[in-house]
């Protein structure tokens, strides 16, 4: 079969960045090979009897299942483990964590207050997305000590030191589709870490909402529209998308560098699942 990909260069990765890419890569498509290894057609016929009337093809469901178990995984655990991996072999920035809890944060009623204006307002369609607008609202808030309160913790997605004039890169990774409640939740997130940051000794995180990649191409032609009440994505404000992600986090040229990494790595797995579905022209 052929896997052309027109959109992938020539770029490749470091010996280290690959080899610190395949610790998450090795063991990835074990748990979904293995479900779709034990799939039992007579068993799903007893069972699932419309779905197997309606599609009488066994190869059909044990690739439903491979594909079901693989995109669950991916979703939860590849973009943030492939951006730390990236940023964790680039000498340009500090360390990486995926998962990083910032604690003890507290914020003051006022910047609470602003925060969830700012929120509203942008649901409401009152304002315009303007990442700089917004940080600056919240800096001008005085918040003395008696006003403040804790607001938990903040986890982020990817957190990388050093990422910038000392600051760390705060960064919140969704697909690029997110429904408005997840895009909400994110601005929220970010608006909450800057204010807290306000009162803490640390240098005030470099928040980011992010997009692994663009199925639009350019930022142009996005047009998924629950995010872009809260943010101006086709200005990138606020965000860090594709190409522009992974190239902050790696240098030039590691997107396209992690592609052909991940297509020169797949070649094992998709011969495993021919084997599984025994049809050679996968």
């Amino acid at each position: 079969m052929e896997r052309g990909f027109d959109h992938i260069g020539s770029a490749e990765l470091s010996e280290a960045t690959k080899a610190e890419l395949r610790s998450v890569t090795d063991g990835f498509f074990e748990r979904p090979l293995e479900k779709a290894g034990n799939f039992d057609w007579e068993e799903f016929k007893r069972n699932e009897a419309f779905k197997a009337i309606m599609m009488p093809s066994p190869l059909f469901w044990v690739l439903a299942n491979f594909e079901r178990s693989f995109t669950q995984k991916l979703g939860q655990q590849m973009y943030e483990k492939f951006g730390r991996a990236v940023a964790n072999t680039n000498d340009a920035v500090g360390a990486a964590e995926t998962q990083y809890a910032c604690t003890n944060l507290n914020v003051g009623r006022a910047e609470e207050d602003r925060i969830e204006t700012v929120i509203s307002e942008l649901a409401d369609g009152e304002r315009d997305p303007d990442w700089d607008a917004e940080k600056r609202e919240l800096r001008d808030i005085d918040a003395p000590p008696e006003t403040r309160k804790p607001i938990g913790t903040v986890t982020w997605d990817l957190w990388v030191e050093d990422f910038r004039d000392g600051r760390p890169l705060a960064a919140e990774i969704k697909t690029p589709k997110p429904n408005r409640d997840q895009t909400m939740e994110s601005k929220r997130q970010m608006l909450k870490t800057v204010a807290a940051y306000k009162h803490r000794d640390a240098p005030t995180p470099i928040c980011r909402f992010v997009f692994p990649f663009n199925p639009y191409g350019s930022l142009d032609a996005y047009e998924w529209w629950p995010p872009q009440a809260f943010f101006d994505v086709h200005a990138e404000d606020g965000m860090l998308i594709a190409d522009g992600f992974w190239d902050a986090i790696g240098g030039e040229g590691t997107m396209e560098g992690l592609f052909n990494f991940l297509l020169e790595e797949s070649e094992g797995n998709i011969e495993n699942l021919k084997q599984l579905a025994g049809d050679e022209t996968l």
